[in-house]
């Protein structure tokens, strides 16, 4: 299901409605008028006008609403709030952004250019529709500005609502097609210059139909004086002949002579094929005399040259204008990217020059007080970390005395634990109570051993002892040590090994403590009877150790805040594990290994290990 239309499409849409109709009613009845044509001519061009600019306003909305269709569901999802959205629909949006003025214009003008030359009205020469059609094209173009402006600013504030690093990536992509640096010195350049070409070519068209129409007045005088003077006289003779020799003499002059026995008002007026038809009563009949328009073009030569200087001035002086404002925003954006780096943090460097613009002033002022803001927060933070790593190693040193003091009275009494239930006779409730104190007093070592290495692994002074060690001791191991970790569910694990794994040169102690972690979380987790573990060759060398959570309780993003050494405090659970499952992480780093959750959905998640062989 195609989605509706987005706020922007509405938006501009209805803009480049009210334009076209606007366009269209301003352009039909004040280009004639400017003109000054009149009668019969202003009618039809009148008429003409209003249809070919209104069809071509319609033609170029149903052509734009084509365009922003093929982004109705990037400009819907800009709508509803900030989405992450592909690079590639926000370029091929801002290409289209600009499009639609230029789509807009263009069947306009080409209705008009059509009006002006091969379908202008009857009465209407060659040389006026030209005339009528560049004034018209004058007005649309005008007319499509602030348009512009007020397309590009919807499409500006709906850029705004993507997500910033999209827009980022944009924008890089922009910089290296190298078109952020031609924009600004462009558009500066056309926003001067067509307006000054606007006014320039609106006023030579009025200025030399001016001339054209004393011009057609001084003509048809002419003609009035002709017929007076030379037809009057003549028919008023007996002799036909010179009125015959009147009539000639009108005709090289470029006058067409007709005369009627019959009376006729004066008048003067169009005549189909662009000419203009002069009646004037007679002292016997009427003289009918057909003459053209005018000769002079369209524009007259001085006001040709006097348009192309001012445009080429207006051209020049906006591009020198882009050109500045293109080196003040350059200078801004220099100053942006420098924020953060050591010499604005350390005051040694100015982020911004003097500029010459003062919206980009303004913005060099945001700028250096927000380096003075990094500068007063970097130190801050510089200190907060001092802080932290002072407390870290407090805190290393702590825990490895109190642990240390704590696995010497353990050690004995797991000792003595071994030494009484081997050398005493002891009931079967005396073992089982033994066995309960060794497993828990197990448990405990570990734990007191974890935050050893913990403490190690904090201060960087946690160094491993490598051998070379068979995936299968390994396994072995640390499904000895894991069992001890699970607690006392009855949850069998399921191994599976695979051939093709090579000898592994890692620390074997400290390696099977963290696999064991895993594993012993894993069998506290998990809600079916079983835990399968998988080791397959690895395809970068080395080997992949899979280890299911058989269990929905703990969802995979909380697993993969556990391993985290620094996780939110609210997302923890089993404190004493995600401790276990943070150092187990930082064990295979320090292997050059990779730790993992992968979410299974219903069927739990997955703990994925890549261990490689290692140097030796």
């Amino acid at each position: 299901m195609k989605p509706k239309l987005s706020a922007l499409e509405l938006r501009v849409l209805a803009w480049q409605l009210a334009f076209a109709l606007g366009t269209a009613f301003l352009v039909a009845p004040l280009v004639p008028r400017l003109l000054l044509l009149s009668g019969p001519l202003q009618a039809a061009l009148t008429r003409v006008l209003l249809y070919s600019v209104g069809t071509g306003g319609l033609v170029a909305l149903g052509h734009n609403t084509w365009v922003l269709g093929r982004h109705r569901k990037l400009l819907v999802a800009l709508d509803a709030g900030p989405v992450t959205v592909d690079r590639g629909a926000l370029l091929a949006l801002a290409d289209d952004s600009g499009r639609l003025v230029t789509g807009w214009v263009a069947p306009p003008l080409v209705g008009l250019a059509l009006t002006g030359t091969l379908f202008r009205p009857e009465l209407v020469d060659l040389t006026t529709g030209v005339s009528v059609a560049l004034l018209g094209t004058v007005f649309v173009a005008a007319a499509s500005l602030p348009l512009s402006v007020l397309v590009r600013g919807a499409f500006a504030r709906a850029f705004e609502r993507a997500p910033p690093d999209a827009m980022r990536s944009v924008v890089e992509a922009e910089e290296k097609r190298g078109k952020l640096r031609q924009h600004i010195p462009r558009r500066l350049m056309f926003a001067v210059a067509l307006p000054v070409a606007f006014i320039s070519v609106g006023a030579a068209l009025v200025t030399n139909a001016v001339v054209r129409r004393a011009d057609e007045r001084d003509r048809a005088a002419t003609a009035r004086l002709l017929a007076r003077a030379a037809l009057d006289s003549k028919a008023g003779s007996r002799e036909g002949s010179g009125v015959d020799e009147a009539v000639l003499a009108a005709e090289r002059a470029g006058y067409g002579v007709t005369i009627n026995r019959g009376f006729a008002p004066a008048r003067v007026g169009p005549e189909l094929g662009g000419g203009i038809e002069l009646a004037t009563p007679l002292e016997q009949g009427t003289a009918h005399i057909r003459f053209g328009a005018s000769d002079l073009g369209v524009f007259s030569p001085v006001s040709m040259v006097v348009a192309l200087l001012s445009v080429m001035l207006a051209a020049l002086f906006g591009l020198g204008l882009g050109r500045a404002l293109d080196d003040d925003i350059a200078t801004a954006t220099r100053g942006v990217r420098l924020l953060g780096t050591d010499s604005v943090i350390a005051g040694t460097t100015r982020v911004m020059r003097k500029v010459r613009f003062r919206v980009v002033e303004e913005l060099g002022l945001a700028i250096e007080h927000l380096a003075d803001r990094f500068r007063v927060f970097a130190h801050a933070q510089e200190r907060a970390i001092a802080a932290r790593e002072r407390a870290a190693r407090m805190r290393g040193l702590f825990f490895a005395s109190v642990s240390h003091d704590l696995k010497s009275p353990l050690n004995a009494i797991l000792g003595f634990t071994n030494l009484v239930r081997d050398t005493e006779q002891l009931s079967g409730g005396q073992v089982e109570s033994l066995e309960l104190i060794a497993k828990r007093g197990r448990e405990l070592l570990a734990l007191i051993e974890t935050i050893l290495d913990a403490s190690r692994v904090e201060a960087r002074q946690l160094t491993l002892v490598r051998e070379r060690v068979r995936i299968e001791e390994l396994f072995d191991e640390s499904l000895a040590k894991g069992r001890d970790l699970g607690g006392d569910g009855q949850v069998e694990v399921v191994a599976e090994i695979l051939d093709g794994i090579p000898e592994l040169n890692v620390d074997r102690l400290r390696l099977t403590r963290a696999l064991a972690t895993i594993i012993g979380h894993a069998l506290r987790s998990s809600e079916k009877a079983h835990v399968r573990m998988r080791a397959a060759p690895s395809r970068a060398g080395g080997a992949r150790i899979d280890v299911e959570v058989p269990s929905t309780r703990v969802p995979a993003r909380l697993l993969a805040s556990m391993l985290d050494p620094n996780p939110d405090p609210g997302e923890r659970e089993h404190r004493g594990l995600a401790l276990g499952l943070s150092l187990a992480r930082a064990i295979i780093e320090l292997h050059g290994g990779t730790v993992a959750v992968t979410d299974r959905g219903a069927k739990g998640s997955v703990f994925t290990v890549r261990i490689p062989i290692g140097a030796t």
